[in-house]
């Protein structure tokens, strides 16, 4: 995505890049080293995507649900593919996980920090079972497992781009950050978006706010509507399904009031399901693919250069992350201002900007 783009399309990371890949999984394979292999008897990898929450979050989780669609409509006679959904009860994470992993799956995928303990202990007493864990870095040195691939975002790459976004539509000279709770994925979110308005405009106030929950939409809700009532026009929503009450609060404090959305492309959701009010308070999504990163490590797992053992950080040049540009987008921000979007997504890439980091 180097050349230019009709409007619509440039920095939107789609899946045309990373859908051509080829997909299999090595199964009855011993856990460790790279990948590569002929697969079991049976001819079909068993792979199962763990989601310590709920679907229908519009964004984190339903990408990676989105992913195993993809390799079983793909690759459906190399691979079986489930997703199982643990729900937000914590007390049951641990023991859901385990008993999970006891089915005897060849790739367990899972995330976050919240699941760093299950995963370790599954890599553990399931060596055979390979483990792609996502979004949270995994310390190699405190817990050395050659059957664990980690997979990190930078986050802040794509945050630093709708920072400038919010820079460019705010017209109260606030905006705000609204995450789920403050863990260093989170906080890299916050500090690329916070880097990416003072590009713009350092005089902007910039304000971080809390949730403490990534489920109740009720809460989110209530948070966001207090933001915009205390004049921040423009809020970044980070808290999953918790977040998506920042939608309908824009929409009852009227025109000017903007919602940046997470991980999928929230405007365009809003838009398929013919919700034009919710659609037009999106000014942009930053977007974590997780769906096509799933399918990119399957693709290398073909390959054989998946490199277990280690961590690899997918961003802007990888096309882990992006920013989406909607008929909301082009709205409210100018040509000059998008392609000055556009510029820095390019400056990020060639290292010419740097954008800071929580990792």
């Amino acid at each position: 995505m180097k050349g230019t783009m009709d409007r619509r399309q440039f920095l939107v990371v789609g899946g045309a890049v990373m859908a051509g890949l080829g997909l299999v999984a090595c199964g009855g394979q011993q856990g460790g080293g790279t990948s590569g292999g002929e697969g079991d008897a049976g001819g079909k990898q068993r792979i199962v995507y763990i989601i310590n929450g709920t679907l229908g979050d519009k964004s984190f989780f339903d990408s990676g649900a989105e992913g195993m669609k993809m390799i079983s409509d793909q690759y459906g006679d190399q691979f079986e593919t489930d997703v199982r959904e643990m729900t937000y009860d914590t007390s049951v994470w641990e023991s859901t996980a385990l008993d999970i992993a006891s089915e005897g799956w060849d790739i367990m995928v899972m995330g976050t920090f919240d699941m760093v303990s299950y995963a370790d202990k599954i890599a553990t007493q399931y060596p055979d079972t390979k483990i792609w864990f996502f979004d949270e870095s995994w310390d190699f040195d405190a817990n050395p497992h050659d059957n664990v691939y980690g997979m990190l975002f930078a986050q802040n790459e794509g945050s630093y781009l709708v920072g400038m976004a919010a820079a460019y539509a705010t017209k109260t000279g606030k905006v705000a950050f609204m995450g789920g709770m403050e863990n260093k994925v989170l906080q890299d979110f916050f500090v690329g978006y916070k880097q990416g308005v003072a590009a713009v405009d350092p005089s902007i106030e910039v304000i971080d706010d809390w949730t403490q929950s990534f489920s109740d939409s009720t809460i989110g809700h209530d948070h966001a509507k207090a933001l915009y009532q205390q004049g921040y026009d423009v809020i970044f929503s980070c808290c999953s399904s918790c977040g998506l009450g920042a939608f309908d609060a824009a929409v009852e404090m009227g025109d000017g009031y903007y919602v940046i959305g997470v991980d999928g492309d929230q405007g365009e959701f809003w838009a398929s399901q013919g919700d034009a009010a919710k659609a037009a308070h999106t000014l942009t999504s930053m977007l974590k693919n997780v769906n096509n990163t799933f399918l990119r490590a399957a693709g290398r797992e073909l390959a054989g250069d998946l490199p277990y053992g280690s961590v690899e950080t997918y961003g802007l040049e990888e096309e882990g992350v992006g920013f989406a540009v909607t008929d909301a987008t082009t709205a409210v921000l100018s040509e000059d201002q998008l392609a000055a979007i556009e510029q820095a997504r390019q400056d990020i890439i060639d290292g010419t900007i740097t954008v800071d980091t929580t990792f």
